[in-house]
């Protein structure tokens, strides 16, 4: 199943992409980098929409529904939630290790990219590539409301983990295969990698044999 956007893209990023949410840092310490910095909220709201969006595009459907595959060979719905899942777990454990592993102030400087560009990037499904084999669901689901349950409890505790911090987030770097970014554009990545897959789910959806 095709995941993410190719990484080749970025080079074509530039300050006007926008994207919905002006995002700045949990602790609002170090805001002179980011021009779009709002308030500790903003990525919480983020969050929350996403959550929201993703519970409805599944709500109530059956477990045919769920099931289906696109004629191009795609995952089903069931897989992927399940493949969200994965993903924010992943991304969840990457910001537990980095912020145990102390602040990388030295590389703060390498974080080239505004909030904006990262959910641009991740939220834009006109290219993709392959998901590595960590991230590929593995028919765990079928039912819709055991999906979505599972979603949420896993969502709930990285909220309630983050609220809980009082890390600067801008002070933690991660490194993605298109480059690096601090940990509150990580969290801006996690959900954005939800809108992108609920916009997935509502294109399988409305195919023509979709079940009814």
């Amino acid at each position: 199943m095709k995941i993410l956007v190719s990484f080749l893209v970025l080079a074509f990023f530039s300050s006007e992409y926008e994207l919905k949410p002006n995002c700045g840092s949990f602790t609002v310490e170090n805001e002179v980098r980011t021009e779009n910095a709002t308030n500790k909220t903003d990525a919480f709201k983020y969050l929350k929409e996403t959550r929201k969006s993703l519970e409805k595009s599944v709500k109530g459907l059956s477990e045919e529904q769920m099931t289906f595959k696109p004629e191009d060979g795609g995952w089903s719905v069931a897989e992927i939630v399940e493949h969200i899942i994965i993903v924010e777990g992943a991304l969840k454990g990457m910001l537990e290790g980095k912020i145990k592993s102390g602040e990388n102030l030295d590389q703060k400087a390498e974080v080239k990219m505004t909030d904006d560009q990262v959910v641009s990037l991740i939220t834009d499904r006109s290219s993709s590539i392959q998901t590595q084999d960590q991230f590929q669901p593995t028919g765990k689901f079928s039912g819709s409301e055991e999906a979505i349950n599972a979603f949420d409890t896993q969502r709930e505790s990285i909220v309630s983990w983050l609220k809980d911090s009082d890390a600067d987030m801008r002070n933690y770097v991660n490194e993605f295969p298109f480059g690096k970014i601090d940990a509150y554009q990580t969290v801006l990545f996690m959900a954005g990698h939800t809108e992108r897959h609920t916009a997935q789910i509502k294109e399988i959806k409305s195919a023509p044999n979709f079940p009814g």
